[in-house]
């Protein structure tokens, strides 16, 4: 219903599209935000879905087995205890909405929301029989609001700043039925939010040579709020993207991204989340250094018939991982999106 709403709307903001041409590498790899601004009044309404799988468990850069992170020592007690359950996978789907609009030349207004849908599996220590059993959360994450100012806007370079917040509208609440509890709290990846305001900064630029573009975009997210209700806020994000789009067609094109993400220690702990249960649950297992690669497509409409919809791609892959303490690790991430 959502999207149908959005593709409505979209048609009655025809007259509002950029007069020139727009071409398939108009815009950066799709799970970039943030990578363009628009011209006075111009608007753009986009949809993306993201699917995410993770499997193996990591400790640092190392694979490690679900039997070793049973015996290993948790956050509670001072580590005098291991954890009882470690997780097995995990899959989430995230549905993103966007719309961006330019009061001016100078300022693009972009407002960001998404919806989540999760599932983990975890498997119980021998003594408990070993089996495996699932959790699911659903909702709706926190929403973000930002302002893209232009630096430079030539035909050859473009570059913008950009700055925002995001709002806590994602619950930090989330529950399921476990063996251990009717009503137990669901570990921190199985929240849809974070709980706090957080200020994010963004640097953008852009080299054109031809059908050759060359892109960077730096981020930097950081709770500005304290401590959410349940007594601890994330560590700081940092992002590095560095892509590459070539231009086959007029209405495709390809792109080839190496992606950089930091992400600092959690603050505080959750006090109804026992760190004895599940890694998932331990909130000295926050916070990792890691490198991807990503693989896109961009197609760009140009009949008549849905005119001036762009339909992208993209495939991404770790090539570094590094995790604080014991994390599952994403075996890939795949991105779909549609502009107008």
């Amino acid at each position: 219903m959502i999207i149908l709403l959005i593709i409505i709307a979209s048609f009655s903001f025809k007259s509002l599209l950029a007069h020139e041409k727009i071409l398939a590498d108009s815009h950066g790899p799709i799970s970039i935000m943030g990578d363009h601004v628009h011209k006075k009044n111009e608007c753009m309404f986009s949809y993306r879905l993201m699917k995410m799988e993770m499997k193996n468990l990591f400790q640092g850069n190392n694979k490690i087995s679900k039997v070793r992170t049973m015996s290993s020592p948790n956050g509670a007690s001072n580590s005098s205890g291991t954890y009882m359950n470690a997780p097995h996978s995990m899959s989430m789907d995230m549905h993103m909405f966007g719309a961006m609009y330019a009061p001016s030349d100078h300022i693009t207004l972009m407002l960001m929301g998404s919806f989540n849908n999760k599932e983990m599996t975890t498997q119980r220590m021998p003594m408990a029989g070993g089996k495996n059993f699932d959790v699911n959360s659903s909702g709706f994450g926190d929403i973000r609001l930002s302002f893209l100012s232009k630096i430079q806007d030539s035909k050859k370079w473009k570059n913008h700043i950009g700055l925002g917040i995001s709002f806590p509208t994602g619950s930090i609440n989330e529950r399921d039925v476990t063996p251990m509890s009717s009503d137990a709290r669901l570990g921190y990846a199985m929240q849809n939010g974070t709980g706090t305001y957080d200020g994010f900064f963004l640097i953008n630029n852009l080299n054109e040579f031809g059908k050759l573009k060359v892109g960077e975009q730096f981020f930097f997210k950081l709770p500005v709020s304290g401590k959410n209700d349940y007594g601890y806020k994330y560590g700081e994000d940092i992002g590095l993207n560095l892509w590459v789009s070539y231009r086959f067609f007029e209405y495709l094109s390809g792109s080839l991204k190496i992606n950089y993400q930091y992400k600092g220690e959690m603050e505080g702990f959750d006090t109804e989340m026992n760190k004895r249960m599940n890694p998932a649950m331990d909130s000295k297992n926050q916070g990792f250094n890691k490198v991807n690669l990503g693989l896109g497509l961009n197609f760009i409409n140009y009949s008549n018939y849905l005119k001036n919809n762009r339909i992208a791609l993209e495939l991404i892959i770790p090539v570094y991982r590094d995790y604080n303490g014991i994390q599952m690790a994403d075996s890939f991430s795949f991105v779909v999106g549609w502009q107008y």
